[in-house]
């Protein structure tokens, strides 16, 4: 049985144009009548029966959003923005039609522009558009990576990343809008319909699980090595060719990035690190300050679903208008225009030379007050031997949680991050042993935690030395391993670069 939500909108209800804009392998796509600027994607009977709570949890994600984050998302995005139901059954959702912006003159009609054009040399059939130099495509990878890592940081898989389904602005500042939003599914959860894949964009190292994140992650190794080389089968493993115009450190650190993608699945880069390179940084390069923004107290939201006796109809509006209220404080949509530099901040002092990996100890030497000259040769009784062994230095886990960006974060978080400060420092120096790579399984036998509850509670972990949503540590491989960016933590928390 159905469970209705506030935003379902009966299939009765929509004045469609007679004839469809297209059609895929999973539904046709009609525009709506009216001012709305909506179009609405029925599923074909053939793709399978939609899980109908999978598409009310992508609507209710948009809309809980702040009102300006929810109007960034659907401006980079045609993501669902309700449900159609018919005697019962979900039948599609409408969403947002593509904007001009994102089309162009191709084979003779107005046609959108995808992400293919940037692929291939021009031909007679798209020799109008206005194609982007080697710097423009730098900023279309950047656009398109910054929007799935959005998507990353709130566990969505994407799934399906290819040059069919992100389309490209032809003039500065560039922007891109993604397709096919339905085929996104929270990690760990059931999609709305199976999960595809483009041919020639998929993981060879693809595991028995299916889709996951990791997958996701060689997926952007492909969009941005295809983009920027403008080769439409290179992948990972092989040569990169990038075409001219591309900053020399920018080509260095997208050519090492797309090296290490053709590791195996669990081990290619993030996200995060891609936009590193594309901004031509290195990978430990960022040096935010410990200042944390107070997050704001969050809302209640109103129930995902009601009860036929009380359901209230909704009026479908793009964001800009009332929006429901946030759920929890989320992380912003990354805006579609480049974000400006950010302001330099004072950051923890960086210690001396002396102890920049942490506090010295003090000498048993030359201290205040003790004399230094050797004493003249006299007969005097022997003192026993003095223990001049060197005072052990706290381990590395000990000093970050004694440091000032620490206890700050933690202020911040307060009780979020389960695992107490001893823990937290324990835990830092299991994975330093390891070289900052550990399965979680085993780090629940090491620290006594319950296999069943640890994921969870790494996550505070993860939010308590992520400064600035900095990936310090990071839960890989469907939550199975956790990774520490030794370099990044001693920089973030020690003021130690290396």
């Amino acid at each position: 049985m159905l469970v209705p939500h506030p935003l379902d909108r009966p299939r009765s209800s929509l004045r469609l144009e007679d004839e469809p804009l297209g059609e895929g392998g999973q539904g046709v796509v009609t525009r709506v009548l009216g001012n709305e600027k909506l179009v609405y994607k029925e599923y074909l009977q053939n793709a399978g029966r939609p899980f109908a709570p999978a598409l009310a949890e992508l609507v209710e994600f948009g809309r809980g959003l702040p009102s300006a984050d929810s109007r960034s998302l659907f401006e980079q995005s045609a993501w669902p923005l309700a449900r159609v139901v018919h005697k019962g059954a979900v039948t599609g959702f409408l969403m947002r039609e593509i904007p001009p912006e994102f089309t162009g003159p191709i084979g003779g009609k107005n046609r959108p522009v995808e992400l293919q054009y940037l692929l291939y040399k021009p031909n007679h059939t798209w020799q109008s558009l206005h194609l982007p130099d080697g710097p423009g495509r730098v900023e279309i990878a950047t656009a398109a990576v910054r929007f799935i890592d959005f998507l990353h940081s709130h566990r969505f898989v994407l799934g399906d990343i290819s040059f069919r389904n992100l389309l490209w602005s032809q003039t500065r500042p560039y922007r891109i809008f993604m397709l096919d939003c339905d085929g996104v599914r929270r990690h760990g959860g059931e999609p709305v319909l199976p999960q595809a894949q483009t041919p020639e964009w998929d993981d060879p190292h693809l595991p028995k699980t299916g889709l996951d994140l990791d997958t996701d992650r060689y997926k952007i190794a492909l969009l941005v090595g295809r983009v920027l080389s403008r080769n439409a089968y290179v992948r990972p493993g092989q040569k990169l060719e990038l075409v001219e115009g591309v900053d020399s450190h920018v080509a260095d650190a997208v050519t090492r990035l797309f090296d290490r993608a053709a590791a195996p699945h669990g081990l290619r880069p993030t996200a995060r690190e891609w936009l590193q390179a594309l901004s031509g940084r290195k990978w430990i390069a960022v040096k935010p300050p410990p200042v944390r923004v107070q997050q704001a107290t969050p809302t209640n939201l109103a129930p995902l679903v009601t009860t036929s006796q009380q359901r209230i109809w909704r009026p479908i509006s793009l964001p800009g208008q009332a929006q429901a209220p946030s759920a929890s404080p989320k992380r912003a949509v990354p805006p579609a225009a480049p974000a400006r530099p950010r302001p330099k901040v004072k950051s923890v002092p960086k210690p001396s030379s002396a102890s920049a990996s942490g506090p010295q100890p003090t000498s048993l030497r030359n201290q205040p007050g003790k004399s230094t000259q050797p004493s003249p040769p006299q007969a005097r009784t022997p003192l026993p031997a003095r223990n001049t062994a060197p005072v052990a230095r706290p381990k590395l886990g000990a000093q970050v949680v004694a440091s000032a960006a620490f206890v700050e974060q933690r202020a911040t978080l307060g009780a979020r991050a389960r695992f107490t400060d001893e823990e937290v420092a324990r835990l830092i120096d299991l994975l330093i042993e390891k070289g900052g790579r550990r399965p979680v399984a085993e780090l629940a036998r090491l620290l006594g935690k319950l296999p069943d509850r640890i994921v969870m509670e790494l996550g505070g972990v993860c939010r308590l030395l992520n400064l600035d949503d900095e990936q310090v540590l990071e839960l890989r491989d469907d939550d199975q391993t956790l990774q520490l960016n030794i370099p990044l933590l001693k920089e973030q928390f020690l003021g130690v670069t290396s």
